[in-house]
C-alpha cells in the first residue's frame, strides 16, 4: 500500500484506543497500521503506475489513459514511464499521433514483475480487502483459474471460490463490485457452504478438487485447510 498524505488520529479524534493512520488517496480512505510491503518497495508513484502497467501486462494504455487510471500529474507520470522505457521494462509505441505503453514480455525481469505487482498492489490484496468484511462468515477464499496460473488476458474474468456459513451471492457480489471497478475485470464468484465444499471434496472428479488441483491465489484462509 502507497504511502500518501498521511494522518494520524489521536484516541480523542478517534474515541478509540488504538491509533491509525489515514491514508487520503484518488478518493479511496485505506486504514493502514505500520508499513505495508508495497511501501517498502515501490513509491507512492510507481505503486500507482506499476498496478496498470505490470498488473494487466497484457493491455496497452495511452498516456491520458494512464493519467486518469494512475491519478499523478503529467509530469511525474511522464518521468516514470520515460524511465521504464529507457530501462527497456515498459514498451512505448506511436500510434498515430499518441503512444502507448504496455509492460515488454520480453525484459529479463518481466515474470517477475509481474508477479511481484500481482501480490502486492494488484489482484490479490484488492479483493482481500473487499472480502473482508464478509468475516467471520467467510472462512476461506482464493482466485483460480486463469489469473492465478498467469495464462489470463486483459479480457480474462477473475475467478474466486469461497467457503462460509450463510454466504448469500447477492451479498458477495456486493462486497466484489468495487474491486471489479478498480481493477477493471469482472469477477466470477462460486460460493460453498462448509457442509457443501466437504461433500465435493469427498468427489474424486469433483469441480473443486479439479480447481484445487491446478495453482490458487490465497485471499482469506487455506483452501485445502477448507475441507
Amino acid at each position: 500500500m502507497s504511502q500518501n498524505r498521511l494522518i494520524s488520529l489521536t484516541p480523542v479524534a478517534m474515541s478509540r484506543k488504538t491509533p491509525m493512520e489515514i491514508v487520503l488517496k484518488n478518493s479511496f480512505i485505506m486504514l493502514i497500521f505500520g508499513m505495508g510491503i508495497s511501501s517498502a518497495l515501490f513509491t507512492d508513484s510507481q505503486s500507482r503506475l506499476f498496478v496498470w502497467l505490470f498488473g494487466q501486462p497484457d493491455r496497452a494504455y495511452h498516456l491520458n489513459e494512464l493519467r486518469r487510471l494512475s491519478g499523478l500529474g503529467s509530469a511525474s507520470l511522464q518521468r516514470e514511464l520515460n524511465r521504464l522505457a529507457a530501462a527497456g521494462l515498459v514498451d512505448a509505441k506511436a500510434v498515430g499521433n499518441l503512444r502507448r505503453f504496455q509492460a515488454n514480455p520480453h525484459s529479463p525481469v518481466y515474470a517477475e514483475l509481474v508477479a511481484l505487482t500481482r501480490k502486492t498492489l494488484g489482484t490479490v490484496p484488492v479483493l482481500r480487502d473487499a472480502l473482508q468484511p464478509l468475516q467471520p462468515d467467510l472462512q476461506s477464499a482464493w482466485v483460480y483459474g486463469s489469473v492465478a496460473k498467469q495464462t489470463d488476458t486483459a479480457r480474462s474474468d477473475i475467478d474466486v471460490m469461497l467457503v462460509g456459513c450463510d454466504l448469500l451471492l447477492s451479498q458477495v457480489l456486493t462486497a466484489l463490485e468495487p474491486a471489479e471497478a478498480q481493477l477493471g475485470r469482472k469477477i466470477n464468484p462460486s460460493c460453498y457452504s462448509p457442509q457443501e465444499f466437504a461433500r465435493r471434496r469427498a468427489e474424486p472428479d469433483s469441480f473443486v478438487n479439479r480447481v484445487l488441483s491446478q495453482p490458487t491465489l490465497p485471499l482469506i484462509g487455506d483452501a485445502h485447510e477448507s475441507a
